[in-house]
C-alpha cells in the first residue's frame, strides 16, 4: 500500500519477522508543516486498529520538523496503546541530530539501519 502527500511518499508493506507479522513503513522525502497534519490523519486511520509491531524505515527520509517527529512519537503511544509497537530504524546523520535534540521515549527503540532494526525486533520476538 502506497500513501502520497506533498514531498512525501509512505509505502506499508507486509512482513513475517519469525513467527509474526509486522509492518515495514518506509518514508521517502519531507515531513514538513505543509505534509504533516495531512499524513498525521491519514495514517492514524490506516492504523487506528492496529496491534502489530511497525518499523519505520526512514532512511530515505532527507529532511523532518519538530512536528513529524511529535507524530511519530504519537504513532508509538497509540501503537503501544493498542497492543503494538513502533521501531525506527535507517536514522542516517542528519536524523541522529534531530533525534538526538528529542527526549525519546525510553521504551522507543531507534536504529541506524533497517536492518539491524529487523534484526534486533526479531530477537525480542524468540
Amino acid at each position: 500500500m502506497e500513501l502520497e502527500f506533498p514531498e512525501l511518499k509512505v509505502a506499508v508493506e507486509e512482513r513475517e519477522l519469525g513467527s509474526s507479522s509486522i509492518r515495514i513503513v518506509k518514508l521517502v522525502g519531507r515531513i514538513t508543516n505543509t505534509n504533516s497534519q495531512e499524513f498525521n490523519r491519514k495514517f492514524y486511520k490506516l492504523l487506528a486498529s492496529s496491534n502489530q509491531i511497525m518499523v519505520f524505515d526512514l532512511s530515505d527520509l532527507d529532511y523532518i520538523n519538530s512536528t513529524g517527529v511529535a507524530i511519530l512519537f504519537s504513532i508509538h503511544y497509540r501503537a503501544r496503546e493498542n497492543g503494538g509497537r513502533l521501531v525506527i530504524g535507517g536514522l542516517h546523520s542528519f536524523l541522529r541530530k534531530v533525534f538526538g535534540l528529542m527526549d525519546l521515549p525510553p521504551e522507543l527503540k531507534v536504529y541506524s539501519t533497517l536492518e539491524e532494526a529487523l534484526e534486533q525486533t526479531e530477537s525480542e520476538l524468540d
